[in-house]
């Protein structure tokens, strides 16, 4: 079959082996622990919507490969391409991970400045997929990267956070220390690829090649590190249930 002949190419199974990964260590997560934030179990839910997301994406490649032959449908569709999903994910996950951290902060004032913040995110990535974007047909490097900037805000305050109170004691504990490291060093390897965009295409293999390498390996980065995550914040919730006992 074609289709598993390109993914053994590519190795895009790869990456999603490492989302699956990441999506039940988050479901065993929340079946072991009875203190979930309402934030923690939406970004559960993200993760599975990422791996729901990944295994759709192989059908229009799929069709593709088989010159439509099979799901014929994807043809003339403005699905035949993987790039409105992606689109939205961006949006989803800056809220998603934002959200995160905007609910850790204790000074009030500062997570209504992000709600709106956010908000007007939103609007500003609705506004640009309806005029100067393509939705449908280009990845918009402006809602990536202005998302990749909102988190990193969001990342630094909570950094910040910490340091100024005790729970610096126990941050290897704290689940989300660990999406902050995934996410940033990710974002990191991304934005670059998000400002060269445009070079993503049948004229440059080369740097198509690049691309390909980059998000595998800071994918497979990013999920390993969410999986960590939620094992280290449970035996760090377990231990300190223990002491209590004790």
């Amino acid at each position: 079959m074609k289709l598993i002949e390109f993914l053994l190419d590519t190795k895009m199974y790869v990456v999603t082996i490492f989302e699956l990964i990441a999506a039940i260590a988050g479901i065993w997560y929340l079946r072991r622990t009875c203190n979930s934030g309402l934030e923690i179990k939406f970004f559960v839910y993200y993760l599975v919507l990422i791996v729901f997301l990944e295994l759709y994406g192989y059908l229009p490649i799929w069709a593709y490969l088989e010159n439509y032959e099979i799901l014929s449908f994807y043809k003339d569709s403005l699905f035949r391409r993987n790039v409105w999903w992606a689109n939205g994910i961006n949006i989803i996950t800056t809220l998603c991970i934002s959200w995160i951290f905007i609910k850790s902060l204790s000074n009030h004032a500062i997570q209504q400045k992000f709600q709106w913040l956010l908000i007007s995110y939103v609007l500003f990535s609705f506004l640009s997929f309806s005029t100067f974007g393509e939705y449908f047909h280009a990845y918009d490097p402006y809602v990536s990267i202005l998302g990749v900037f909102i988190i990193m805000i969001a990342v630094g305050f909570y950094y910040f956070q910490i340091l100024n109170s005790d729970k610096i004691l126990n941050f290897y504990g704290d689940l989300r220390f660990y999406i902050s490291v995934g996410i940033v060093l990710w974002a990191l390897c991304i934005i670059p690829l998000n400002i060269y965009s445009k070079f993503f295409n049948i004229q440059n293999p080369l740097y198509m090649e690049l691309d390909r390498i980059v998000l595998r390996y800071s994918n497979i980065f990013l999920y390993s590190v969410y999986a960590i995550g939620f094992y280290m914040d449970y035996r760090s919730g377990k231990q300190n249930s223990n002491v209590l006992i004790d």
